[in-house]
């Protein structure tokens, strides 16, 4: 699969994926936690804020993350992460597409934190690195992998969940809403600050 044709399904997407205005995949976040991205301030989107001195950005280049996608490559990823959201907001995310059940990765090691389910996210999992420095957040999922809990130790490239079209996905064009957050409190792993992910994928998603 190519970029290329990835625009067809990316403009249903813009459409059908938001109360009137959408664009090129699920709403931006929410409430019941952040579903897809908290909202901050009129002016004040995530990606406008600077990182803080001493964030690990580069040891997390070094490490890379997996496209947490089974057989999906980082260069046939469409950027989506600036993709437009009803009341100015912004996507502050990425939507990877692939077939409904197509297994869903856990994009680095470390920790799941919440398994649930949010209204513009469907069934979600939250997960954050070992040390907890990220969050990531995975949504619109068709169904989680059988027996995941919270409080599982996973490693990058373990089956987490399925490909669908939960919560306020086009029922029609089944995708993986993927966002990770810097954390800025790692009680409140939902309150990070989102930071487009593309960059820092090393690697295709390929289960261990």
């Amino acid at each position: 699969m190519h970029s290329s044709r990835l625009l067809v399904p990316l403009a249903l997407l813009a459409v059908a994926c938001a109360p009137a205005s959408r664009v090129a995949s699920p709403l931006a976040p929410l409430p019941e936690p952040p579903a897809e991205s908290p909202l901050f301030p009129p002016g004040e989107t995530p990606g406008d804020a600077a990182p803080s001195k001493g964030v690990d950005f580069d040891a997390l280049r070094a490490r890379g993350i997996m496209v947490p996608v089974l057989g999906v490559s980082p260069s046939q990823l469409v950027d989506t992460y600036n993709a437009p959201r009803d009341k100015g907001r912004r996507h502050d995310a990425l939507d990877i597409l692939a077939p409904r059940g197509t297994a869903v990765l856990a994009a680095d090691n470390g920790l799941i934190v919440r398994i649930g389910t949010n209204t513009l996210g469907g069934n979600v999992i939250w997960a954050t690195d070992g040390e907890r420095r990220f969050a990531y957040y995975y949504a619109h999922l068709d169904r989680y992998a059988r027996g995941l809990r919270e409080g599982q130790v996973v490693n990058r490239g373990d089956v987490i969940g399925y490909v669908g079209t939960t919560g306020n996905a086009p029922p029609e064009t089944p995708h993986l809403h993927f966002q990770v957050m810097r954390l800025l409190d790692a009680r409140r792993f939902s309150d990070g600050l989102p930071f487009n992910p593309l960059p820092f994928f090393s690697s295709p998603g390929v289960t261990r």
